[in-house]
C-alpha cells in the first residue's frame, strides 16, 4: 500500500481516539513512512469513515476553508467557447482550450479531464469538496469559457441542462424539468454566473441569461479608452460597456467587471481610469477582478513586446498602482480576485507572483491605508468573532446607470467588520416584463461566514440568525415608502424555496412580493 495512504490511516484512527496536535501527527507520519511532503488532509478525511465524521474532525480537516467562509460553494466549469468577434491581442488560446485560456490554468484542467462536458465538471468539483468535507448545499455554478452566450442555443441548453442535472443527482426530460427540479434539490444553485463580453450583454442576451437561472454577469471591460479597444481588437466600445452595465442593472443581474491595469496605459491613466470607474454613475460596478496585462506566447502582444513595443507592469509595480487605485474603491465594492490564475512559467512578462492581493496589502500598510472593499471586511475571512449587540444596520445611496441604489448592511461601528448585505435598485428603464419603473429590485442578498447547509444551524456562525431576513424587510419599508408597487429578488433557483417561506411568488425570473397601494404586502 502506498507509504501516503498508510499514514493517512494511522492519523486518522489516532484523531478518532481523541489524539489532539494534527500537525506533529503529520510529521511524525511523514518521518515514519519515509514520506518527503506532508500528509494532506484530504487523504486523512478519506480515511476516516463516514460514521465517525464528526464536526470536529470536519473542521480540523476542511482545507482550503476560504472556499466556503463567504456563505457559498463556487463550481466554476468551463465550456469550449470561441469568441464572435476574432481574438484581442492579449488573449491566450492554448491547446484543447477555451478562448482566453492557456490550458493550464485549475480550472481549465478540471474542463479537460472532464472533456469539458458540463455533468462530469460538477460531479468531479462536488465529489472534490465533499471529500475535503465542505457542504455543498448552497453552490454557485460559475460558467466560464471564450463568449459562452454566443453558442448555438443547442449547446448552451445542453450545457446548462448537464450542470443542473448534476446538481440534482438525477437527468432530466428538459431544460424546464431540470431547473424547477433544483429548488429543492440537495446541491441548490444559489446562483449562476455568466463571463461574457459587453457587446454580449444586451437585452437578448440578458434574456437568456435569465432563463439559465442567472444572477450574475461579469463583464470583459478591460479599460476605460475607446483607443486602446481598437488598438488591442477589443471589437467593442465604450458606450457598449455603459449600455451593457445598464440593461444588466435594470434587470437585477449583480455586475463584475474585468478591469486590466497596463493595458497601453501609464500609471496616471489606469488610476484615472479607476476614479472615473466610481465617480461616473455610467459605471458603478458591484464587484472588480483586476488582472494587470500579461504577456503570454501565442499571442500577438507577444510579438509586439519581442520588438520592444511593449512592456506590461511588473509585480512591485502593478502592486503599487492597485494602491494608488484602491482609494477610489466604495464599501459596496467587493474585489473578486487580482491576478489571473496562469501558472507563472506561462507567462513572459508582466505579474508572475500568485500573490498580488497580499503585496497589494502590505503595501498599503506600509502607507498607513486599509484596503475597505466587501471582501476586506468579510466577517468569516477575517477570522473574527462579534457580539449581536455591536451590530449596526447602515445604508449607503449612490446613483448608478440613471437609476438609484441602495447598499443595506450589518456591520460593526467602524464598518470594519461584515455581517452581510442587500442591495437594492430603483430602476432607470428595465426591459423586462416583470420590471417596471415601480418596481424595486433586490440584486442581492447575502450572510457571510462559512457555508452553513440548508435548514441546519451552524453554532457560532452568522448564517440562519435572521440578518437575511431583517435586511429583506428594510429593502420592503424602503420600496414602500418611495411608492413602489413591488419587490423584485432576482433569486438563485436554489434559493427560492427561501423567498416563498417570507411571502414572495414567482413571477417570471424573478421572486415577487406586491405591496397594496396603503403600502401593505399583498
Amino acid at each position: 500500500m502506498d507509504a501516503n495512504l498508510l499514514a493517512a490511516r494511522e492519523i486518522a484512527k489516532n484523531l478518532i481516539r481523541g489524539k489532539a496536535n494534527l500537525d506533529g501527527q503529520k510529521k511524525d507520519a511523514s518521518r515514519k513512512y519515509c514520506i518527503a511532503g506532508v500528509v494532506r488532509n484530504s487523504l486523512i478525511l478519506n480515511a476516516i469513515p463516514q460514521k465517525k465524521r464528526s464536526k470536529r474532525l470536519l473542521s480540523l480537516l476542511r482545507l482550503r476553508k476560504t472556499r466556503t467562509l463567504s456563505g457559498v460553494t463556487p463550481v466554476a466549469i468551463m465550456s469550449l467557447s470561441d469568441c464572435p468577434h476574432g481574438r484581442c491581442i492579449y488573449c491566450p488560446r492554448g491547446e484543447n482550450a477555451a478562448q482566453s485560456y492557456t490550458g493550464e490554468e485549475p480550472a481549465s484542467l478540471r474542463a479537460k479531464q472532464n472533456k469539458f462536458d458540463s455533468f462530469s465538471q460538477v460531479n468531479a468539483r462536488l465529489r472534490q469538496y465533499k471529500e475535503l468535507g465542505h457542504p455543498t448545499d448552497k453552490c454557485e455554478l460559475i460558467i466560464m469559457g471564450g463568449t459562452f452566450l454566443s453558442q448555438s442555443r443547442e449547446y448552451k441548453e445542453n450545457f446548462m441542462k448537464g450542470a443542473f442535472e448534476a446538481l440534482n443527482g438525477k437527468r432530466s426530460r428538459s431544460l424546464e424539468d431540470v431547473l424547477k427540479q433544483n429548488e429543492k434539490t440537495a446541491h441548490r444553485a444559489i446562483g449562476v454566473t455568466f463571463e461574457t463580453r459587453p457587446d454580449w450583454a444586451k437585452e437578448k442576451h440578458v434574456d437568456e441569461m435569465l432563463s439559465f437561472g442567472g444572477t450574475r454577469v461579469e463583464l470583459g471591460v478591460q479599460t476605460l479608452s475607446d483607443e486602446v479597444y481598437k488598438k488591442v481588437k477589443r471589437g467593442h466600445t465604450i458606450k457598449d460597456v455603459i449600455e451593457a452595465t445598464q440593461i444588466c442593472r435594470d434587470a437585477g443581474l449583480k455586475i463584475c467587471y474585468h478591469m486590466m491595469p497596463g493595458l497601453f496605459c501609464n500609471e496616471k491613466e489606469d488610476i484615472a481610469a479607476f476614479r472615473r470607474l466610481f465617480s461616473d454613475p455610467s459605471f458603478r460596478p458591484d464587484m472588480l477582478k483586476i488582472y494587470p496585462c500579461l504577456v503570454l506566447k501565442g499571442t500577438e502582444l507577444y510579438e509586439m513586446w519581442k520588438r520592444g513595443e511593449y512592456t506590461p507592469y511588473d509585480s512591485q509595480t502593478a502592486a503599487k498602482v492597485i494602491v494608488k487605485c484602491a482609494k477610489f474603491i466604495p464599501p459596496y465594492v467587493r474585489i473578486m480576485r487580482m491576478q489571473r490564475d496562469i501558472p507563472a512559467q506561462l507567462i513572459i512578462a508582466g505579474v508572475k507572483k500568485s500573490n498580488l492581493r497580499q503585496l497589494v496589502e502590505e503595501e498599503m500598510k506600509k502607507r498607513g491605508l486599509i484596503l475597505n472593499d466587501i471582501r476586506a471586511r468579510e466577517i468569516g475571512l477575517a477570522g473574527k468573532k462579534i457580539g449581536a449587540e455591536r451590530i449596526i444596520l447602515h445604508t449607503l445611496e449612490y446613483a448608478a446607470s440613471g437609476g438609484k441604489e441602495f447598499f443595506l448592511s450589518f456591520e460593526d461601528k467602524k464598518r470594519s467588520l461584515l455581517v452581510g448585505f442587500l442591495r437594492l435598485r430603483f430602476p432607470f428603464a428595465p426591459h423586462r416584463k416583470e420590471i417596471t419603473r415601480k418596481t424595486a429590485i433586490v440584486r442581492e442578498l447575502h450572510i457571510y461566514g462559512q457555508e452553513v447547509g440548508i435548514g441546519k444551524e451552524g453554532k457560532g456562525n452568522v448564517q440562519h440568525m435572521g440578518y437575511g431576513k431583517k435586511l429583506l424587510q428594510k429593502a420592503e419599508e424602503i420600496a414602500r415608502k418611495n411608492g413602489m408597487d413591488k419587490l423584485a429578488v432576482i433569486s438563485g433557483i436554489g434559493a427560492r424555496e427561501y423567498y416563498r417561506k417570507l411571502g414572495y411568488s414567482l413571477e417570471g425570473a424573478y421572486m415577487v412580493k406586491r405591496f397594496h397601494s396603503d403600502g401593505r404586502s399583498l
